[in-house]
Formats: C-alpha cells, sequence, structure tokens
C-alpha cells in the first residue's frame, strides 16, 4: 500500500500549543507564537500520563464506534523520540531535518498510514486531549479509521510538558501490542501494584545477570511503563510511583 503523509499546522488552543500531522490533509498557516511560561512540573509527577492519553483518546474512539487503538514498546519508544526533538525544534520536521516517517524507519515499526499530534503547556492528560480534541487537525488523527496503534510521548523540558501522539496504521501484526488499561499491569491481574513492581526487578536483575528472560514477550510489553523500548528498574520505580499515586486518589 502507498504511504501517505502529509502536514497540518494548529493555532495556539487553551494558552497552550498544539501542532498535528495526518493522513490526507490540507495545511493552513503554521503557528509562530510559542507559550513563554512554565507550567513548573518535574518528570516524575508525569509517571503514567502516557498510559492516561491512550486511555482517553479510546474513550472518544468508543464513543463513535471505533476500534481501540493499542499500544507497544517501540511506538511508544518512537513517541518519546518526538517529543523530546519537539522541545528543541517545534515543528514536524525532525532536527535533523528528516521527515517524521523517519522515527519508525529508524526503528524498523513499518507503516502504511502514519500520523502525528504534538502540544506542549498543558500539565495534564485531560488538559492537553481537550485541546486535541477542540482542534479538527488533531481530532481528525485521534477518530481516524486508518490506524491500529498509538504511541504517545510525554517529555519535560525548562519546566514545560511536551507531548507526542504516534499513530500508524500497518498491514503488519505486532503481538507485543496491548490495550491501555493492562499498562505496567504486568501479572494481569488488574492492578498495579508493588508486585508488579517486583515481577519488572526480577526480570531486571535476570537479565543483568546474564540469566534469560524471566517474562514474555507480552508481560515484557507491559513492563515498559518508561517507554524506553528496555526493562529495567526505572521502570519498576515508575510503577510504584503510579500505584503510590493511584493509593492516594
Amino acid at each position: 500500500m502507498k504511504k501517505l503523509i502529509a502536514l497540518l499546522y494548529a493555532a495556539l488552543i487553551s494558552g497552550a500549543s498544539l501542532i498535528s500531522a495526518g493522513v490526507s490533509a490540507a495545511s493552513v498557516d503554521p503557528m509562530v507564537s510559542p507559550v513563554e511560561e512554565t507550567v513548573g512540573i518535574s518528570a516524575a509527577d508525569t509517571n503514567g500520563f502516557a498510559a492516561e492519553v491512550v486511555k482517553l483518546v479510546n474513550q472518544e474512539r468508543s464513543k463513535r464506534g471505533l476500534r481501540e487503538l493499542k499500544m507497544f514498546p517501540k511506538l511508544n519508544y518512537a513517541a518519546n523520540i518526538r517529543a523530546r526533538e519537539s522541545a528543541v525544534k517545534w515543528d514536524h520536521v525532525r532536527p535533523d531535518g528528516r521527515g517524521i516517517s523517519t522515527v519508525c524507519d529508524d526503528l524498523g515499526i513499518g507503516w502504511n498510514r502514519l500520523g502525528e499530534n504534538i502540544a506542549y503547556g498543558q500539565n495534564s492528560p485531560a488538559s492537553v486531549m481537550n485541546g486535541w480534541m477542540n482542534s479538527e487537525a488533531h481530532r481528525n488523527n485521534i477518530l481516524s479509521a486508518n490506524y491500529q496503534y498509538i504511541g504517545v510521548g510525554v517529555t519535560v523540558s525548562g519546566g514545560r510538558v511536551y507531548w507526542t501522539q504516534y499513530f500508524i496504521g500497518t498491514s503488519e501484526n505486532h503481538p507485543e501490542a496491548y490495550s491501555a488499561k493492562d499498562f505496567g499491569d504486568v501479572n494481569s491481574d488488574g492492578r498495579l501494584d508493588a508486585i508488579d513492581a517486583s515481577r519488572v526487578l526480577a526480570e531486571y536483575a535476570s537479565v543483568m545477570s546474564g540469566r534469560s528472560y524471566t517474562l514474555s514477550t507480552s508481560q515484557r510489553a507491559k513492563a515498559d511503563v518508561s517507554g524506553d523500548n528496555v526493562v529495567d528498574a526505572i521502570d519498576a520505580s515508575q510503577i510504584l510511583s503510579i500505584y503510590a499515586k493511584n493509593s492516594v486518589n
């Protein structure tokens, strides 16, 4: 299938900046006025934000009878790359001058359709999703029937949060893909808790000592909560952080 990608630029929304790229769309004037304020948030505060964004995406899709978009580690990693890059260069062109599809190409992720939404300045998944859903270009990506998978990247630079949604439609099968509700739930008991963190630490210790994996491919996918395509102590720490946050709420 022919690969299709076109760029769209969106204006300021709700005091924060958003910009989208989607398939088969016409370009409009680029946004040229960045937001100067910082939101005073740390990287630790964003633990779990990626999965929350995907849950909100799928809520919107479910209302319209659209299929759920699933996550998988490499696509989350791609989205995190783009989030970090957007903090350096606010555009759908990468800092090295290449197009956004090259992130997938570099990581060996096949695609037939590809779209991207980026934003900065919002300090919660609900806030950024509200902005995206109130912009036609971004909403079209979120509600497109052309996609099966989503990766979400979240990074903090200068006290400001940068967000990326990375969508692909592909004929390739990704058995490691999982529903956002299973994010971090390594033992599949319906909860994200200290038991999951301990399973991640056991996996990390086994791999670091040269022994075999203790987790299956699907478990490793759900364990990679940091979105860096590696299962390690950082993931265990983030699982505990999300667990603690959920326990307070």
